[in-house]
């Protein structure tokens, strides 16, 4: 999507309400530590992709979203779903489970992991939600509307990866992070720009590539 960069250095810091404003847009920051071939790993129940799997030879590993990794080998039965927890990879199948649909419309392959594994990567999708990070007054009304709204971990997840340059718009202080972001299997680049001196995001959008 084309924007202006039409921000100051000193607009007010407000804070977000926490609610997501619905719609089915499925965003994946993936770290740069995570192969290409690993498949997205969707949580039902909080309606976003929380890690990644990749597998090879009885072995796979399962890489958290700020790109840690953890090994399990493959187990000899695949344990029963949890209905409180269900997990889908995306664009992928796994060895046990059934084909369905999620409630946000995404088709992928549903599978358990082991408490402990989904433990840690609820705790890390957990940490990237709570950290604080405020908005100014245009962007923050971006976060109200289903069409422009980039959940908060992806944007820091843009803020930990992504390539940090001098604000395009020349304000000192504030800087611009890009990362490369698809939304609902389309290739996008996110582009955030914040003001570090309190971490107010003054300006974020999608663009085509």
């Amino acid at each position: 999507m084309a924007t202006t960069l039409s921000y100051t250095a000193s607009e007010p810091s407000l804070t977000w309400n926490g609610r997501n404003p619905g719609g089915t847009a499925l965003f994946d920051a993936r770290p740069p530590t995570v192969p290409r071939n690993a498949k997205p790993i969707y949580d039902e129940n909080l309606g976003c992709i929380v890690g990644y799997k990749q597998e090879a030879a009885g072995v796979f590993r399962i890489y958290t979203l700020d790109g840690a990794v953890s090994w399990s080998e493959k187990p000899l039965e695949a344990p029963l779903i949890d209905p409180v927890d269900l997990l889908f990879v995306v664009g992928g199948v796994w060895t046990a489970g059934a084909r369905g649909i999620t409630r946000a419309g995404i088709r992928g392959i549903g599978s358990a992991i082991d408490r402990t594994t989904l433990f840690g990567l609820r705790t890390r999708y957990r940490a990237l939600m709570q950290r604080p990070l405020r908005f100014a007054a245009k962007p923050l009304a971006h976060m109200g509307n289903p069409g422009r709204y980039v959940p908060v971990h992806i944007l820091r997840l843009t803020l930990k990866y992504g390539k940090r340059v001098a604000d395009p718009a020349g304000h000192t202080g504030v800087f611009q992070y890009t990362y490369p972001i698809p939304r609902n299997g389309t290739a996008y680049t996110l582009e955030v720009v914040v003001r570090e001196s309190d971490y107010t995001v003054l300006h974020f959008a999608y663009k085509s590539l």
